[in-house]
């Protein structure tokens, strides 16, 4: 495999309330061009939903590429995929989901309660919710201490998008189930749970999406994949991507 053919667009989405360069020390040696989505105020004032989200960054990024998706970012790329297979070659989700509230068969995801006094946070303090849920993106780390410094300045920085838009951000999660999207969609996928996750359970045993998806749960990742489990995610996402061991330089 030489360079050229190595050279794949990537877009990747973020999730509620966080920054996508968030994810760069995972994707900043990609061998190819990267665009990163973050869910802005811009993007939020003027979808109504996930997938009118999915299906303005189809026009804005028509070139066929991998698409990888954080969190609620994951139903970003979900939808994208469904909508235009053309355009997104394969799928990538990072401690993702296809429904975020637990409910009828779907026990992996936030109880309603917790999920409905979350929101009330956001409505009554909207920075604080935020900043407690940053915190609850390293939650578990094994390296601690280093999580906490590396968090550090996107804390420093504040949201990334109003308190209105994180209000939205949360309806969309309340409401979104793709359930049914994840098991028939014919886009090779691949899914990155993180073993250690608080915000999302793992589902790999509960749910099974389709056929020519593969479902990995990566040791010791939060819900922020960083530290030691970027090598496992790299390692990963190539074997996925190219069908074989190649190397992120340029």
């Amino acid at each position: 495999m030489n360079a050229v053919e190595t050279r794949i667009p990537m877009v990747v989405v973020g999730g509620w309330g966080v920054d996508a360069a968030m994810l760069l020390p995972l994707f900043d040696r990609w061998p190819g061009e990267i665009h990163l989505i973050s869910l802005n105020d811009a993007l939020m004032s003027r979808c109504d939903s996930v997938t009118e989200v999915a299906d303005y960054l189809l026009e804005r990024y028509p070139c066929p590429s991998v698409w990888a998706g954080w969190s609620q970012g994951a139903q970003v790329v979900m939808a994208a995929a469904s909508r235009g297979f053309a355009q997104v070659s394969k799928a990538i989700t990072l401690a993702g989901f296809p429904r975020f509230v637990a409910g009828p068969q779907w026990p992996a995801g936030m109880t309603a309660d917790t999920f409905e006094a979350f929101r009330e946070q956001v409505s009554q303090n909207a920075g604080f919710a935020w900043r407690r849920f940053q915190q609850l993106l390293i939650h578990g780390c094994p390296d601690g201490s280093q999580a906490r410094q590396e968090l550090r300045p996107w804390l420093a920085r504040g949201p990334l998008v109003s308190d209105l838009s994180l209000a939205r951000g949360l309806d969309w999660l309340g409401s979104e189930d793709q359930r049914s999207l994840w098991s028939a969609l014919p886009v090779p996928t691949l899914h990155l749970q993180a073993s250690e996750d608080v915000v999302v359970q793992c589902w790999e045993h509960t749910f099974h999406p389709s056929q020519i998806a593969k479902v990995v749960s990566v040791p010791g990742m939060t819900h922020w994949p960083r530290g030691q489990a970027l090598s496992r995610c790299h390692d990963e996402i190539l074997r996925f991507v190219f069908g074989k061991e190649v190397q992120w330089t340029l």
